[in-house]
């Protein structure tokens, strides 16, 4: 019972997303090299104040806050693209 429990907990530990560094803005692509943010930044665009349908843009025209608790908010549009700002750093748009 202990083996199939620990398995159970591993399981869920490596399926969440690493988290992001609290306060930096991160490009869609930095974020998916954090872990897998794919339905975070799917999801934030569906809710974002200006709702975005995530399936007809390119999610790395837009940055994205991390905040303490690992989620993610919509902060900026960026119609030229998204530029990753180094390690510690924030991203910006182009």
């Amino acid at each position: 019972m202990k083996v199939i429990l620990s398995s159970c907990a591993l399981c869920a530990s490596l399926s969440a997303p690493a988290n992001c560094q609290a306060g930096l803005d991160y490009c869609a692509f930095n974020l998916m090299g954090k872990g897998n943010y794919h339905n975070e930044i799917y999801n934030t665009l569906r809710h974002a104040d200006w709702p975005i349908d995530p399936t007809k843009v390119n999610f790395d025209y837009y940055l994205y806050r991390c905040h303490d608790d690992g989620t993610i908010s919509k902060t900026e549009n960026c119609p030229w693209g998204c530029v990753d700002g180094g390690d510690n750093r924030d991203d910006f748009c182009e």
